[in-house]
């Protein structure tokens, strides 16, 4: 394998704070670790942070979401709010709250998040759940599984007839199911009536009833090892996150930047479900939805998408970053497109190979006449993120640094840690 050359073009500056830590070996060998950068304030929840960033600019887009036509459609901060208003009030209406979860069988949309943030607003529990349970398997083992755990009140789906078999495989006794095109074999209420639903003082009062520790969804692992399991998702854990991301900011943020991503991992996983959806309402920012995937037929949608997406952030599986830079080595104009704004990216679920770290650094010197930092965060469903690389490197195997307000314990394992 080459090794990179020493005579390279600066990082381009990342606005996040170098490392600064305090750590101590214990008597068992053991060691504790944590950032000494302290924890600034948390948000109430997640909804709360909706709230304040749709007061504070409700005319700019938060979703952007291709039309069977091809064109955009947009979702702003405020008619976000709004729906997610009309709909909690919709599930108040039921009598739904902390016991009587929302089951969401679709994939990322600007319907799926109008129900999450609904039932948030509700204090009802969101259960995202893979897309492959319901689609790709062939006894919907794990989907009925995760419907048993959970003892849902309701379930979402976008398209009735294309969840038609899923949905027979589940006992739908007392449960409302909600689409966006019915299917003639599963009744259904129409996504429709509920954003119809005329919000009263009841969503005001589900609001302010709302604390750290509320339960904000259940999400589910991934099952690699037998079938999946629930974990509780408070919104102190998810606001937590966001003050742990701000104590590490550089420089004060800008009210009137607006962040653009593009993002393709589900948000039934916490990558992009909780770090990267709740980090972008936080920002302010704009999250252009992305059909496409890091494989063969389908990660040309991600190409096209990036032809017209500029994004100040850019996080992807390895395998992502290696089908772009075979794209981009062959493109100068869409190598120059994806450059032409971004700050730094972000690879996970994986160690970024050394050969296609240095493909894209390279690719970056081309196009703007500096590296673009890596930045990697690690953690589990159960806690959210943990650590996080939050400094330029050249190496691409680091698993980084507490994350402020964790402390992080290191035990011996063999001879690792």
């Amino acid at each position: 394998m080459s090794k990179p050359s020493t005579n390279l073009p600066p990082f381009k500056p990342l606005p996040q704070l170098p490392p600064k830590i305090y750590s101590q070996r214990r008597a068992d060998a053991s060691w504790i670790i944590r950032s000494l950068y302290d924890l600034g304030p948390m948000h109430r929840s997640i909804v709360h942070l909706l709230e304040e960033r749709a007061a504070t600019h409700p005319a700019r887009n938060l979703l952007a979401q291709r039309t069977p036509q091809g064109p955009w459609r947009y979702m702003t901060y405020g008619e976000m709010n709004q729906r997610a208003d009309a709909i909690a009030q919709a599930l108040l209406d039921r009598g739904m709250g902390q016991d009587t979860p929302l089951l969401i069988l679709s994939g990322n949309s600007i319907e799926h998040a109008a129900m999450m943030l609904g039932a948030m607003k509700a204090r009802v529990p969101v259960a995202p759940v893979s897309v492959a349970y319901s689609l790709f398997s062939q006894d919907h083992g794990k989907l009925r599984h995760v419907a048993a755990l959970t003892r849902p009140r309701m379930v979402f789906v976008d398209n009735g007839p294309v969840y038609a078999r899923a949905l027979q495989a589940l006992d739908l006794t007392g449960i409302e199911v909600v689409t966006l095109v019915p299917s003639p074999e599963v009744p259904s209420t129409s996504f429709e009536d509920l954003c119809r639903t005329n919000a009263g003082p009841a969503v005001r009062a589900s609001m302010d009833k709302i604390e750290h520790a509320t339960i904000g969804k259940y999400l589910f692992t991934s099952g690699s090892t037998g079938m999946p399991k629930g974990v509780i998702q408070t919104h102190g854990m998810m606001c937590a996150v966001i003050a742990g991301q701000e104590a590490l900011r550089a420089e004060p943020a800008d009210p009137d930047e607006v962040t653009e991503t593009l993002e393709w991992m589900p948000w039934n996983h916490i990558s992009a479900g909780n770090i990267g959806f709740n980090g972008n309402l936080n920002a302010g920012g704009t999250i252009y939805l992305d059909e496409g995937k890091p494989i063969p037929g389908l990660f040309e949608k991600t190409i096209a998408n990036l032809r017209e997406v500029s994004p100040m952030v850019f996080g992807s599986a390895p395998i992502a970053f290696s089908m772009l830079a075979d794209a981009m080595e062959r493109d100068d104009a869409l190598r120059d497109r994806f450059f032409a704004k971004l700050r730094y990216m972000g690879d996970g679920g994986a160690t970024l190979s050394d050969d296609v770290s240095q493909r894209m650094q390279a690719l970056a010197i081309k196009s703007t006449g500096q590296r673009i930092a890596l930045t990697t965060m690690y953690g589990a469903t159960e806690t959210q993120g943990i650590t996080v690389v939050h400094w330029s490197t050249v190496r691409v195997c680091l698993i980084g640094l507490p994350l402020p307000g964790l402390t992080l314990k290191l035990f011996p394992n063999g001879q690792k840690l």
